[in-house]
């Protein structure tokens, strides 16, 4: 008999089971989304505007992500810096808009980030919403007003 550590059909049974493993890795990876997969800066959808989101301690000690409007493509409106005209307050339509938090309070969840806000200067309201990285890389925000919802998505 030959001096062998095994034999060929324990090895091939190892081997498969190895690949088996190595196979499902990638489908692991990708259901569990890491919660940083959201920080950095993100180029809205219209390519007019880039935001940049960060985490921070929320009240209660837990983490939450918001966004802040660091670049516009046209940041001079009239010869001046654009600002928040359209708020509902009233108080805030001459704030920059360079510098607001357009996304807000957003906490990991199992799907993504939920629980947070999109603020809309076009139309100077808040609205919930739902973001998750989609397996291209961009941010998809699922934005609701009433009974409607909108889908966008951000690229980098």
């Amino acid at each position: 008999m030959g001096e062998h550590s095994g034999s060929k059909p324990t090895r091939l049974a190892g081997a498969y089971a190895l690949l088996l493993i190595l196979m499902q890795l990638p489908v692991a990876l990708l259901a569990a989304e890491p919660q940083d997969a959201i920080l950095g800066t993100w180029l809205t959808d219209d390519g007019a505007s880039k935001v940049e989101v960060a985490q921070a301690a929320a009240a209660d000690g837990s983490i939450v992500y918001s966004g802040k409007l660091i670049w516009l493509k046209e940041p001079i409106r009239n010869g001046k810096p654009a600002v928040d005209a359209n708020n509902s307050d009233v108080n805030l339509r001459s704030q920059p808009l360079l510098g607001i938090t357009i996304l807000a309070d957003f906490k990991a969840s199992a799907t993504g980030w939920s629980g947070g806000t999109v603020y809309a200067p076009r139309r100077g309201k808040n609205f919930p919403a739902e973001l998750s990285v989609t397996t291209d890389g961009r941010l998809q925000l699922i934005v609701k007003a009433g009974m409607l919802s909108r889908t966008d998505y951000w690229t980098r």
